[in-house]
């Protein structure tokens, strides 16, 4: 069974600016890794909660993004284990590009994820009516 093609299928598109063209590294991070990181998303916010366990998290927004990036930064089991939700859903035909550029694509994932993580874990303020 070839896994490549229900993995893409997986997917959702993520319109870029076509009137460009980006870099190699660029383009894998916009055609493939954003669009597996949303994919994947309520599997990074989950594992997140749960890892952090009965951790008091800030409740200012900036301090919570400080928190959420030295988190990823730090943690190497955290980190390492969400790039693994990452790279588990990379195809075969995609491997060899993530390998041959695993440290630049690496930090991008833990960037993008960091702020995919603030925009979700961010406390709502209170509804006044």
């Amino acid at each position: 069974m070839n896994r490549s093609n229900p993995l893409r299928a997986l997917r959702s598109e993520i319109h870029t600016d076509v009137t460009r063209s980006p870099l190699p590294l660029e383009q894998f991070q916009n055609e493939v890794l954003r669009p597996i990181l949303k994919f994947q998303n309520d599997v990074f916010v989950a594992y997140f909660r749960a890892y952090m366990g009965d951790v008091i998290w800030p409740t200012r927004t900036a301090a919570l993004e400080e928190f959420i990036k030295t988190r990823l930064q730090k943690d190497l089991t955290l980190r390492n284990t969400c790039i693994g939700i990452t790279v588990g859903v990379l195809t075969t035909e995609e491997l060899p590009f993530y390998f041959e550029h695993k440290t630049e694509l690496n930090k991008r994932i833990i960037q993008m994820l960091c702020q995919r993580l603030v925009d979700q874990l961010t406390p709502t303020p209170p509804c006044r009516e």
